[in-house]
């Protein structure tokens, strides 16, 4: 880890790159000093994970997924290390860690899908655009590089569509 992501949080580095769309989740995961890899050869079933990998965590993302999958996919990942990073490790990885369908693992899937839609179309920068116009959700879609169901989601949520 270095010195600034000593000093600051998780959540601060995360919100240092929710100041324009599309947002960087690769800067997003290198300020975290998370490492993230594309592979080609995960099942289609699984979209991504994240395991500790020595001193540090390691993301992989289904590669064959289309781009606005991936980066879905990669924002949850960055969200279960912000939210549940302590519950990783030692062989447990998001992929086993959730799997077993519980309540408790039912919750943080939904933390995580909230929180990666939050990384994904920070409230500010939907209501600017929102604003601006683009009102349409494959309008919104398009600026955050979403799919559309996933901006028709967030603007509901935030009472815009």
């Amino acid at each position: 880890m270095s010195a600034v992501q000593e000093r600051e949080s998780p959540i601060e580095i995360v919100g240092r790159f929710l100041r324009s769309a599309p947002v960087d989740l690769h800067g997003i995961a290198a300020g975290l000093g998370l490492f993230v890899v594309q592979r080609l050869d995960m099942s289609p079933s699984v979209l991504g994970s994240i395991k500790r990998d020595g001193p540090r965590y390691r993301i992989e993302v289904n590669g064959r997924d289309g781009e606005n999958r991936k980066r879905f996919t990669l924002a949850h990942e960055i969200a279960h290390y912000v939210l549940h990073r302590d519950l990783i490790g030692d062989g447990v990885t998001d992929d086993a860690m959730y799997r077993s369908g519980g309540k408790l693992s039912d919750e943080y899937e939904v933390q995580a899908n909230k929180y990666a839609a939050s990384i994904l179309m920070p409230a500010q920068l939907v209501r600017e655009a929102f604003n601006r116009g683009e009102k349409s959700y494959a309008a919104m879609a398009a600026r955050f590089q979403v799919s559309p169901q996933a901006a028709e989601i967030r603007m509901k949520e935030l009472r815009l569509g």
